[in-house]
């Protein structure tokens, strides 16, 4: 057996490139504590907020509440953080971010449904079913997201993560590699790298990352030699369905099963009734939203304030997106004049369809609205017409279609487009085109209704921030 091609002495040390491949500080213990720590003391909050509401409600709900009750309440609580420890959430390392909010939701739901329930049939409603309904929604929404900031916490202080062995070519290593620097929420620290397996694994690597080219699985032959608990195939297979795959037994054959959300009429139709909702709640508030700037428009460049451009929606249907106006009346001719003259600006355009600097815009009033998509609130009207979605690929125009690939099209035409999407809460304008194509292709083929909350939930956070738009 060779040896590594790249034993980190102590669990530290460099891989291609000069990438720093340190260890997380502190004890592996540290992390899962600090967890349940912040959930217990969340929970805490949130018992003691719906107490308070309980109490609010008084007037209209005018049953008493004994204090030793709801006391019991914030006892049997304590046991939630214990059960998305049995989950694999704490710390739950590997787990993409969809993943945690979905497994979160379903644990916390689940955990105060079955509350009620053995209050109801074992204690015969002893506690306050307000309390406890109030906190359970509570619950639902802020577990999910103190999650999150815990996590992020845990990364900025380089507590976050387990060290791994990362085995394989060194081309298909410095691929993964790239990928899990690229990716810290993950949690998957390489501390060693090696073209063939170590005699023995270092202290405190648990965990083996197999790196082939594509579905090559002969390298799970020698998976019975590693001396790791665990190993994972990173198969390096990018345009593919990675979530809803599970592991089939064909006899004693391996057997990946994919469930193609797209087919499944139930989830378009919750798809739908999530996005009317959603209208109904936000027109009115962007109502508000847009009307300074409709005043704006009228003063600092007459004309139409709205406007509708052609672009492909579902299956291929031509449908007009609504805008609120932020460029020129004559912006085609000054784009053309700009590209050229500026050899600089036609690169950019090229390798992006935009411009950091664009002619076309409306001083003092299109950058604003374009950083926090104020531009695009009027699209609620498309989607109330079932011509959008809340969250999807972004209906392109014509020459932004003839960049991408044929299927890269063709995938996209299989969903409704979107206000938001994941494209717009990894960067926006500052990606380059191909990874436009691969963030929107990885959406229709991971398609859920998990995966559509969690971009809303970053859209909110990359809205504020305002950043990647021009």
């Amino acid at each position: 057996m060779e040896p590594p091609a790249a034993a980190i002495g102590g669990l530290a040390g460099t891989g291609p490139g000069g990438i720093a491949l340190d260890r997380p500080e502190g004890h592996p213990l540290l992390v899962p504590f600090l967890i349940v720590v912040a959930d217990s003391v969340l929970l805490q909050i949130l018992t003691s907020l719906a107490t308070m509401l309980r109490e609010e409600m008084a007037v209209w709900m005018p049953i008493g509440i004994n204090p030793s009750l709801f006391h019991s309440i914030h006892i049997m609580v304590l046991f939630l953080p214990l059960l998305y420890m049995a989950a694999g959430l704490t710390p739950g390392y590997g787990r993409v971010g969809v993943e945690r909010l979905r497994t979160r939701v379903t644990v916390t739901a689940t955990f105060f449904a079955s509350m009620l329930l053995f209050d109801h049939v074992a204690q015969g409603g002893q506690w306050s079913r307000g309390i406890l309904l109030i906190t359970g929604a509570l619950a639902v929404i802020v577990m999910p997201v103190g999650d999150a900031l815990v996590r992020h916490f845990l990364i900025r202080r380089n507590l976050w993560g387990t060290p791994v062995a990362v085995l394989g070519p060194p081309s298909e290593r410095a691929r993964l590699l790239a990928e899990l620097n690229a990716h810290p929420e993950l949690g998957w620290v390489p501390v060693l790298e090696a073209d063939t397996a170590p005699s023995s694994a270092p202290p405190g690597v648990n965990l083996a990352l197999l790196t082939s080219d594509g579905l090559n699985l002969s390298v799970l032959a020698h998976a019975d030699r590693l001396p790791f608990r665990k190993v994972v195939l990173a198969c390096g297979l990018t345009n593919t369905q990675s979530q809803w795959v599970a592991s089939r037994d064909l006899g004693g054959q391996l057997g990946l099963e994919m469930q193609r959300n797209l087919l499944l009429p139930w989830n378009r139709a919750v798809k739908r009734v999530m996005d009317l909702l959603l209208v109904l709640v936000l027109l009115p508030l962007a109502a508000l939203i847009c009307l300074p700037f409709v005043a704006g428009l009228l003063v600092l460049s007459p004309g139409p304030v709205f406007y509708a451009q052609q672009r492909q929606g579902l299956n291929g249907r031509p449908i007009q997106v609504l805008k609120l106006r932020s460029m020129y009346p004559d912006a085609e001719a000054r784009l053309a004049a700009l590209l050229a003259e500026s050899p600089a600006a036609r690169a950019e355009w090229t390798a992006t369809l935009k411009l950091r600097h664009d002619p076309r815009l409306i001083p003092g009033i299109a950058a604003l609205m374009r950083r926090f998509s104020i531009d695009e609130l009027p699209q609620l009207l498309n989607v109330l017409k079932g011509e959008m979605s809340i969250v999807g690929p972004r209906p392109l125009p014509g020459y932004h279609l003839d960049a991408l690939t044929p299927d890269a099209c063709a995938l996209r035409r299989k969903v409704r487009p979107g206000i938001t999407g994941l494209w717009q809460v990894s960067g926006r304008s500052a990606l380059p085109m191909q990874e436009m194509e691969r963030l929107d292709g990885y959406y229709v083929r991971n398609w859920s209704i998990w995966l559509d909350i969690h971009i809303l939930a970053r859209t909110a956070v990359e809205v504020m921030r305002g950043r990647g738009a021009w």
